[in-house]
Order: structure tokens, then sequence, then C-alpha cells
């Protein structure tokens, strides 16, 4: 048997008021006498009385719900980019709801038809590969809509980003100063600013330093474990192979690793280094450098940039580009 659910109307007869003055001394929307107050809060409290979210959003046309795009929950960067934009949201009475793409093109068009039949308040999103025209008719509907990680090619919006082609050539230069020659790269697809990026990165480096260029030392995937697995694979078959490989995120570099050792690679034949840090490759054999990036911070920005378009959307696109930072393991 379903329990019968507490109404507005229920408080303001037990409180001997109108549900106008319930509803003020709820919403906090206008004044009511001290003594008032109390009794109503009363009522609210006895008859354990939860607002109606959904019938108040409909008269505010404001959910207070954001709703956010990532690729995968079991990446550290990820889950450290949505503890930054929950602590913020929660400071000003937003929640969070959260779906996870696994850089699927259908599973992003299916979160953004669900995000608006919720009537969320705006979007965050990390696009996929291919996604861009669904997320450029949103924000040519002036939608409040926030890019992360990954910035459009083909229109402009508010978004935060790294910059990872300056963290990747940092990377890259670092392994040219050990004495390496021929460094591979396995990152993300193409198609998206942030596989394209680290691409640029490598190869900026490597002409820096007059080393040379071989477009056969790069492999891009779906920045998943799997798709460093067969990157790796890859490359070691070049003749000769890579000395050192640079990796675009958490998972692919633990595919890399795995195809190192299944493959029977001495630690210190193929020496690898990554974007993404944790605390916990501080106690990885052997050690790995890594581009730390500022996933919290970003988490934070692009929460306020979704806040700052709901207060005023009319206001111009805003394009934040963070700074990462070279982190060495000896």
């Amino acid at each position: 048997m379903i329990d019968s659910v507490t109404t507005i109307y229920d408080v303001a007869k037990l409180a001997r008021v109108s549900t106008y003055t319930v509803s003020c001394v709820v919403n906090k929307s206008a004044f009511v006498s001290p003594k008032l107050t109390e009794r109503v809060l009363q009522a609210v409290r006895k008859l354990d009385y939860t607002p109606n979210a959904v019938a108040r959003s409909l008269q505010t046309r404001n959910t207070k719900t954001v709703g956010m795009l990532i690729p995968d929950i079991a990446n550290p960067f990820y889950a450290r980019v949505v503890r930054g934009v929950e602590d913020r949201l929660s400071k000003d009475g937003y929640s969070l709801l959260l779906g996870n793409t696994y850089n699927s093109n259908e599973a992003q068009s299916r979160y953004l038809t669900l995000f608006r039949g919720r009537q969320v308040d705006a979007l965050l999103l990390f696009m996929t590969a291919g996604g861009e025209d669904a997320v450029e008719r949103l924000v040519l509907e002036k939608r409040p809509v926030v890019c992360v990680g990954r910035v459009p090619f083909k229109f402009d919006c508010d978004s935060v980003s790294v910059d990872n082609i300056t963290g990747t050539r940092s990377a890259v230069e670092h392994l040219i100063g050990k004495g390496h020659k021929r460094i591979g790269l396995v990152t993300g697809e193409l198609a998206l600013s942030a596989g394209m990026d680290r691409v640029e990165g490598w190869r900026q480096a490597l002409q820096a330093h007059n080393s040379k260029v071989d477009e056969r030392l790069i492999e891009s995937g779906d920045w998943t474990e799997k798709s460093g697995y067969d990157g790796t694979v890859r490359l070691l078959r070049r003749r000769p192979p890579p000395t050192a490989i640079f990796v675009a995120n958490f998972l692919i570099m633990t595919g890399v690793l795995r195809a190192l050792q299944d493959r029977k690679f001495a630690a210190s034949s193929v020496e690898v280094a990554s974007s993404d840090d944790s605390d916990w490759l501080d106690v990885f054999s052997p050690s790995i450098s890594t581009v730390a990036q500022p996933s919290y911070e970003m988490g934070e920005q692009a929460a306020d940039l979704a806040l700052a378009r709901l207060a005023d959307k009319e206001r111009p696109f805003t394009r934040i580009v963070l700074q990462p930072s070279l982190h060495i393991r000896p």
C-alpha cells in the first residue's frame, strides 16, 4: 500500500493559515510574521512535508538542476571534475544529474533528450566525436551549455579546457631530454580537440629539438584501456619500435602498460609518460611522469560559467583554458 503524500493543503490546515502563507515560509519568498512562521514550520516538521519541486519548477521555470555528460566515471580524472562541479553548484542550491556516454554519440543523443525532458537549467558536457551538431543546436537555441575538456571546432560556446598542446609538449620534451629519439603517441579521437591538441604538442616538441616527426608513431583510439592496448601493440610492431610512449589519459595508460607487460618488454626498454595524474603513481614501479591537469578547478570553472549563463543568457561566450603542470617522477 502506498502512503498518502502530504500536501501544502495539509500543512495549511494544521497551521491554520492559507496555502499562500505556507508557500511564503517554505520558499522564503515574502515576509511572514515570526509567530506565523513558527506555526507553519511546526506543521511542516510534524507532517514531514517536502515541497513539490516539480510544481515549483513549473511556476518558476527553474528546476535547480544541471545535467552533465562525461565519458567514463571509472576514469579518476572525470570523477575529480564532477566533484568540482558538484561542490560549486551546491553553493547555489543546484543539484547535478550525471550521465556516462562512454564516448558514444548515440548515448550522448539519448542523454540530451533525457535532460531536455527533465528540463535541466543548464548542461555541461565532454562532447563525443561526431556529436558537435547536436550541441551546436542547443547553443543556437540559447540554452545554457558549457563544453568541458573538449572545445568544439565548428562553433563558439562557453568552454573550459586544459592547454593539452603545452602539456603534451612538456612531457615529450622531458622524454627527449632523457635521450629518447623515437617517441610514440597514443591518444583519443582526432575528431576531438583533446585528441588533436596532443598530436600538435607531440609534433611541436619533436620539431623544436630537430627530431624526426614520424607520423607512423601516432595511434588514436577512443580513450579506453582497450584502445591503449591495441595502439601499443601496433607501435611495438614498428621497426624500430619506439623507446618511449606518451599516452593521453589514465585509461589509455593502463592499456599501454598491459600491452608492454604481455609482450615481455622490460620496464627499462620502453618508458611511459602520461596525461592525468594520481597519487598512487608515486609508489608505482616503473615510475611514470605525468601531465597533471587541474581537474577539480575545471569542474568549478565549468559550473561557474553555467551559473553565469543562467544569470545572463546574452553575455558573450567565455573560453577558459587552464594550464597543466609536468610532474616528473625519477
